[in-house]
């Protein structure tokens, strides 16, 4: 497909070039501009633009990020559109959004999956080059002849890396099964050891601080365990926390749910301190399990946890949306936790 220039209008000679066939916001990246986003999914609606002039393919689907009224002031989501010509846009561009690791799209064969629970499992992909993304980052991932994805993105998905960035070429995913799932039924039920995929990334903006000298708390749930997992062995691997706390809070729905303690406890040496803590959700099957541990939602058990020094640490939280939206609403409305200590991609 034709390569297309997109000018952003009130940005000192600010343009790039996209293909048709790519998003403007992976181009826009690819550029090394600071284009605003969060999910690449078309739901948080951080990469909103205004189209001042040219032509674009629009799916004529609105997504959640979106909305009718948005169409008919020509605003649409960099994440979600392609350009069907030479463009000008508006938009505010950030020195904080310019990718430190300029994402690429290449080939990745499935290595290795391990299954940690029920529908919980890691699977290692092998990609040609080094793994360079910033612990806590995603990628997005294609299978072949896999329906649905993310809407306007054919057959892509979004999810968090759980290793080191390496030169190796390892990339490591820990990634839930979702019943009737048009991307984790194929993914779980289809792709083999040897099979490939297509692999595009690092993207987002929830990774790990090492510059800054607060105790951290790492808040997960579901699948959420991947990037936290990456940022606690990130922080752990850099001697971040060496004087500091790290507590890990997962949640799930059962005690059989969890992952191996031993994946967080291994990190114990090179921390000031670690408290690694499981929250079940049902209330049955932790009876039926003689569970011992914390009970409840996350958010109301970590609103018990939280002391009068909440404000002294930085968070980091992924998970499904209505438990990442009330662990916010939390420690930003009700402890009053400053904004810039709080890090989450939204994923919906």
């Amino acid at each position: 497909m034709a390569d297309y220039q997109v000018v952003i209008e009130g940005q000192q000679s600010q343009a790039f070039a996209t293909a048709g066939g790519e998003p403007l916001l992976r181009s826009a990246l690819r550029a090394g501009v600071g284009f605003p986003y969060e999910c690449n999914a078309g739901s948080c609606g951080s990469c909103k633009f205004e189209l001042l002039e040219g032509e674009l393919d629009a799916p004529a689907e609105l997504t959640k990020g979106t909305n009718e009224r948005d169409r008919q002031r020509k605003r649409y989501l960099a994440c979600q559109v392609k350009a069907a010509g030479d463009c000008r846009i508006k938009v505010r561009t950030a020195d904080s959004y310019v990718p430190q690791h300029v994402p690429r799209a290449m080939q990745a064969q499935l290595v290795e999956r391990i299954d940690h629970t029920r529908d919980l499992s890691e699977f290692r992909l092998q990609a040609e080059g080094p793994a360079r993304f910033l612990s806590g980052q995603y990628a997005l991932l294609a299978l072949p002849g896999a329906s649905g994805g993310t809407p306007g993105v054919r057959g892509w998905r979004a999810y968090s890396m759980s290793n080191l960035p390496n030169e190796e070429g390892h990339w490591h995913f820990f990634i839930k099964r979702v019943p009737g799932g048009a991307f984790s039924e194929p993914l779980f039920d289809r792709i083999q050891v040897g099979d490939s995929l297509v692999l595009d990334g690092p993207y987002g903006m929830a990774y790990a601080r090492h510059d800054v000298d607060r105790p951290v708390m790492c808040i997960a749930g579901g699948s959420g365990f991947s990037p936290m997992l990456g940022i606690a062995r990130s922080l752990a691997a850099q001697g971040t926390l060496k004087a500091q706390r790290l507590e890990f809070v997962y949640g799930c729905r059962t005690p059989v749910d969890q992952p191996d303690a031993g994946l967080v406890e291994s990190l114990r040496a090179h921390m000031g301190g670690l408290d690694y803590a499981v929250v079940v959700s049902d209330a049955q099957a932790a009876a039926d399990a003689r569970w011992s541990g914390p009970q409840g939602f996350l958010h109301e058990v970590l609103a018990g946890r939280l002391g009068d020094d909440c404000t002294d640490r930085e968070y980091y939280i992924s998970g499904p949306p209505p438990m990442v939206d009330a662990v916010v609403r939390l420690l930003a409305l009700e402890r009053k936790v400053p904004f810039e200590q709080i890090h989450y991609d939204r994923f919906f």
